[in-house]
């Protein structure tokens, strides 16, 4: 079963695989560089290795998934629960066979969450709620890597931007709502049962920039359900390259996407490699 839980994790609730090291992306006189990352972290991962901040401090301009400060401003919170709320008279339990529905109720239940308080949002906005709350209660609470690097460059002074317009992104997770609530709840209700280590696994993977691993634990299960497998890395990453190679990069760019963006066959790092471009991992200096 795809494991909802720690994607939704890896997409949404940071958007670092490369924890130990930077990517340099280069061809002729071009270059930028390029980071993972996951979206929630506890206090005992920080500080960020040096290879973050110095990345930063090389590059004139962040490039994020979307820009987080509009995401997170009242309007676009606003716009957020509106496009992933049900109308008046419906909701979440609705769509669910009755032995989910009632395990839903019974993990809220168990865990003091108000039931309306998930079942009023459609399946992919009710599985990040459950996410946070639970990655919370587990210590993922400090500022995910992309947070707090936007909060660094804004202190700098520097130019903080998203490959994604805030609807393209929120427009992600209107198409995983449409991938089916039963399969995205059924699968976050059985990864919630095993978040911790779910949870440490992405972080060991992360902390030893390990893609192979990544791919293994995540990209494997993903590819079993092509529409969302799609909807998540594939349609996103190409509009990325796209991006990227029709840059003028006059001087460097930072660029931090979520961690899976980066590994397997269709990743940003392959796809940078058949485009011609140098990738060399920094570690400790650049």
């Amino acid at each position: 079963m795809i494991r909802i839980f720690s994607l939704l994790t890896l997409f949404l609730l940071s958007s670092s695989v490369l924890a130990d090291g930077v990517w340099k992306v280069s061809k002729g006189k071009q270059h930028f560089y390029l980071a993972g990352s996951i979206h929630m972290l506890g206090a005992e991962d920080y500080p960020l290795p040096a290879e973050y901040l110095k990345a930063l401090k090389q590059s004139d301009v962040l490039l994020l998934e979307t820009d987080l400060e509009q995401l997170s401003s009242p309007a676009g919170i606003q716009q957020m629960l509106a496009l992933n709320s049900y109308p008046s008279g419906e909701n979440l339990l609705q769509q669910l066979s009755a032995p989910l529905a009632k395990q839903l109720a019974e993990y809220c239940r168990t865990h003091n969450i108000p039931l309306e308080q998930i079942t009023r949002f459609r399946p992919a906005f009710a599985a990040v709620m459950l996410t946070t709350t639970q990655l919370q209660a587990q210590g993922a609470t400090a500022p995910g890597v992309d947070a707090y690097l936007q909060e660094e460059a804004k202190k700098a002074g520097k130019k903080v931007t998203g490959l994604e317009t805030m609807q393209q992104h929120l427009a992600v997770l209107t198409e995983l709502n449409n991938s089916g609530a039963e399969t995205l709840i059924k699968s976050t209700m059985e990864d919630l049962t095993d978040s911790s280590e779910d949870f440490d696994a992405m972080r060991k993977a992360w902390r030893s920039g390990d893609l192979k691993q990544l791919e293994t634990l995540y990209l494997d299960d993903l590819k079993n359900y092509p529409a969302i497998y799609q909807t998540l890395i594939v349609k996103r990453n190409k509009s990325w390259v796209k991006q990227l190679i029709n840059a003028e990069h006059k001087k460097p760019a930072f660029v931090v996407v979520g961690a899976l963006h980066l590994a397997g066959d269709d990743g940003l790092i392959q796809q940078f490699k058949q485009q011609g471009y140098q990738l060399t991992l920094v570690q400790g200096h650049l």
